[in-house]
């Protein structure tokens, strides 16, 4: 009897939580601003003037199945970018960190609003690098650092969707 009663709570809580899954969120717009005085290394800012087209292209990329004209409109405002060496990363003198106000609206849906503060550090980035690099020769000013950095970003904010 007990056994039964078990494996029909079992049942009643799986149908429901299947029932109050949620679709994922839709996308009609993405918007990415950066104030380019936000990046203070000269080296990496042959890289980095770009990171609003880059950054917006990254999240679009992922989302592709899920846009939709009735969708939300995420907005970031990227307020900085940190890149400290190596050194100053394993001393915790400075970090590498890209920072940015995310903000979520819709037209159509109520729920749908959020607003926060999204900090990515290189850490975070490691995955997003090519296989096989070596964290302690990851140069800040290349293009892979600065891919990964981007990826690292875009991955959080669609994550949080």
């Amino acid at each position: 009897m007990l056994h039964r009663t078990l494996a029909a709570t079992l049942a009643a809580t799986f149908l429901a939580t299947a029932t109050l899954a949620q679709e994922p969120t839709t996308v009609r717009e993405v918007d990415v601003e950066v104030d380019l005085g936000a990046i203070a290394n000269p080296a990496a800012a042959t890289y980095w003037t770009n990171v609003a087209d880059d950054l917006e292209n990254a999240i679009v990329a992922r989302i592709t199945d899920r846009t939709d004209p009735d969708g939300v409109r995420i907005a970031i405002d990227i307020e900085e970018v940190s890149l400290a060496s190596l050194y100053e990363n394993l001393t915790d003198i400075a970090d590498t960190r890209m920072v940015g106000q995310v903000n979520i609206t819709s037209d159509t849906d109520n729920t749908k609003f959020n607003a926060y503060e999204l900090s990515v550090r290189v850490e975070e980035a490691l995955p997003f690098f090519p296989p096989g690099t070596v964290v302690t020769a990851i140069v800040r000013d290349t293009p892979e650092y600065y891919r990964a950095m981007i990826e690292a970003f875009a991955d959080a904010v669609v994550r949080r969707l």
